[in-house]
C-alpha cells in the first residue's frame, strides 16, 4: 500500500528541486526510493506528474496543480505537529502587522509588549496607516483596523471594540466662535474631519429619542489622521469628532470641551477589528497573536 505522506514529500521535493537526485539527497534516501514514491503516486492518482527527459524533470499541468495542494497539506501537518511538540519560545520569525495609526499610539503598545514578552524570538514589523489597505497585497499577516479600511476580500473579521465618538473643541475656539446649542448651529462653525472617502458625509445626532438631526459636513480642515484632528482641535482650528478615550485626558484638563453634550452621535463611532486571511492554515506566531489580541480587548 502506498505511503501517501512519504510519496507527497518526495514528489514536492522533486518538484522544487527539478531533479530526482537532488530531492533524494535532501531527504537522505536513494534516488531509487524517490523514483518509486513518485511512480506509486502517479499510479495512485492515474495521472502523469512529470515530463521526464534525459536532461530535466518538468511538472505537467496536473502535476503543478497537485504540487500546490500538497504544499498546503504538508504545511498544515507541520503546523499541527508544531503546536503539539514545540514550546512558546520556539515561535520565531517576523510578524507583519498593519494597524490604525491614531488608535495604535494609545491602545496597542501594551499588547505588542505583552506579545514580545511571551515570544521574544518574534520580530514585530508594524505599519501604521489611516488609509484603506489590502492585507494580502501588502503582505501583512494580521491587521488591527477600522472596518472601512479593509479592501481585501475573503478575510476573517473579528470586532475588538467600538469606540464612542464625541464632538470636541478647544475653549479658545469656543470663546471666539461661540458654543453651538443644537446640531444645526454647526453650519456656522469650522469643522475638522477625515476625508469623505474614510468618514461619513454627515454627522447624525439624536436627543431623548426624538427625531434624528443630520448635519452635512463642509469641513474647513480635513486630514486622514485622528491624531492630527485632535491637534487641530487643540489649536483652536474648529470642532472635531474624536473617540472619547482619545480625548479623555484633555476633557478632564479642560484643554478640550465636549459640545452638544445633550445629544448622542449615531454614526461617528469607530469600530476597530482584527482581520487576517481566511484560510485554515494560520502560522502559529499569527494564531498566538490573534488569541492574545482577542483576550486583551475582551
Amino acid at each position: 500500500m502506498i505511503n501517501l505522506f512519504q510519496a507527497m514529500q518526495a514528489f514536492v521535493k522533486v518538484a522544487d528541486a527539478g531533479s530526482f537526485a537532488q530531492a533524494a539527497a535532501h531527504l537522505g534516501v536513494s534516488t531509487s526510493v524517490v523514483t518509486r514514491h513518485v511512480s506509486s503516486l502517479e499510479q495512485h492518482l492515474g495521472i502523469r506528474l512529470f515530463q521526464r527527459t534525459t536532461r530535466k524533470v518538468v511538472l505537467t499541468e496536473a502535476g503543478a496543480e497537485y504540487a500546490d495542494g500538497c504544499r498546503v497539506l504538508l504545511a498544515e501537518l507541520e503546523e499541527v505537529e508544531s503546536r503539539a511538540t514545540t514550546t512558546s519560545k520556539e515561535v520565531a520569525g517576523d510578524l507583519r502587522i498593519v494597524a490604525l495609526g491614531s488608535f495604535s499610539l494609545f491602545r496597542l503598545t501594551p499588547l505588542f509588549a505583552e506579545y514580545q514578552a511571551r515570544f521574544a524570538h518574534v520580530n514585530l514589523r508594524v505599519t501604521l496607516t489611516e488609509k484603506r489597505v489590502d492585507l494580502l497585497e501588502g503582505g501583512f499577516d494580521v491587521g488591527i483596523v477600522t472596518e472601512h479600511m479593509i479592501r481585501s476580500e475573503s478575510l476573517v473579521v473579528r470586532r475588538l471594540l467600538k469606540s464612542h465618538a464625541v464632538p470636541v473643541a478647544s475653549a479658545a475656539y469656543l470663546a471666539q466662535a461661540g458654543q453651538p446649542a443644537r446640531p444645526a448651529d454647526l453650519a456656522g462653525h469650522r469643522v475638522i474631519a477625515a476625508p469623505l472617502d474614510t468618514s461619513p458625509p454627515s454627522w447624525i445626532f439624536s436627543k431623548d429619542g426624538g427625531n434624528d438631526e443630520s448635519v452635512a459636513l463642509d469641513a474647513s480642515f480635513t486630514v486622514n489622521s485622528m491624531i492630527m484632528q485632535k491637534q487641530a482641535a487643540l489649536g483652536a482650528m474648529g470642532i472635531a469628532l474624536l473617540p472619547l478615550e482619545m480625548v479623555a485626558d484633555e476633557l478632564r484638563a479642560g484643554t478640550l470641551v465636549r459640545i452638544l453634550g445633550d445629544y448622542t452621535m449615531l454614526n461617528g463611532d469607530v469600530a476597530v477589528s482584527l482581520v487576517y486571511p481566511s484560510r485554515e492554515f494560520v502560522p502559529r506566531k499569527v494564531r498566538e497573536f490573534i488569541d492574545l489580541a482577542v483576550g486583551y480587548f475582551e
